[in-house]
C-alpha cells in the first residue's frame, strides 16, 4: 500500500479551504458595506440616528448654495445618489411616488449627488422625471460627514432636525414607507 498519492491531495486541500474561507469574508464584508440599515444606536460617521442632523453646504443645479437647515421645520428625506450607481437608479421612481404623495404633508425630498458635473445630472434628472430638489454635494464635505460608504445612503430627518432613520443601500418601498412614518 503506498500513501504517495496522499500528499498531492493534502497539499490542494488546504489551498482551496482558504481560498474559499476567504470568499466568503469577503462576501460578508462586501454585504455589510454595501446595504446595512441603520437603525437605534447606530451611526454613520457625524449623522447619529436620534441626534442633530448635521448641517452640510451644497450646490444647487442653478449654481446657488444652499445648506440643509433650510429645510428645518419640515420632514426631509436627503438620498445620496449618482448618475453611475444602478441601485441608485432602481430606486428613483419610488423615491419619486412618496415625494409626490407626501408634498402634501410637507415632505422634502433631497436628492444629493455625489461630485458629479451638472451637465451629467440634468439630462439624468430628465429620463427619471424627477421633480424633487436634486443638488450636487461639489466639495464631498456631505459625504464626509454623513460618512457616506455606499450609494444610495437615505438620511431621514423629522421636523426638529433630529435624524431618525439611516439606510445604507437601496430601499424596497416597504422600508421607504416605514421610513417615512418615523418623520411624518
Amino acid at each position: 500500500m503506498s500513501t504517495a498519492p496522499r500528499a498531492p491531495v493534502a497539499a490542494w486541500i488546504i489551498p482551496i479551504v482558504l481560498f474559499a474561507i476567504a470568499g466568503v469574508i469577503f462576501v460578508t464584508s462586501f454585504q455589510k458595506e454595501a446595504a446595512v440599515p441603520l437603525t437605534g444606536d447606530q451611526s454613520t460617521g457625524s449623522a447619529h440616528v436620534g441626534s442633530a442632523a448635521p448641517d452640510v453646504d451644497l450646490l444647487g443645479l442653478d449654481g446657488k448654495r444652499l445648506t440643509l437647515a433650510k429645510y428645518r421645520g419640515k420632514p426631509v428625506w436627503v438620498n445620496f445618489f449618482a448618475t453611475w450607481c444602478p441601485p441608485c437608479k432602481d430606486e428613483l421612481p419610488e423615491i419619486e411616488r412618496r415625494y409626490q404623495n407626501g408634498r402634501m404633508r410637507d415632505l422634502v425630498v433631497l436628492g444629493v449627488d455625489q461630485q458629479e458635473r451638472t451637465a451629467q445630472i440634468k439630462p439624468f434628472i430628465a429620463r427619471f422625471g424627477l421633480r424633487y430638489p436634486v443638488v450636487v454635494d461639489a466639495s464631498g464635505q456631505g459625504a464626509i460627514t454623513y460618512d457616506l460608504i455606499a450609494l444610495p445612503t437615505s438620511v431621514f430627518i423629522d421636523r426638529t432636525g433630529v435624524v431618525r432613520f439611516i439606510q445604507i443601500g437601496e430601499m424596497s418601498p416597504p422600508l421607504m414607507d416605514a421610513a417615512l412614518k418615523k418623520i411624518l
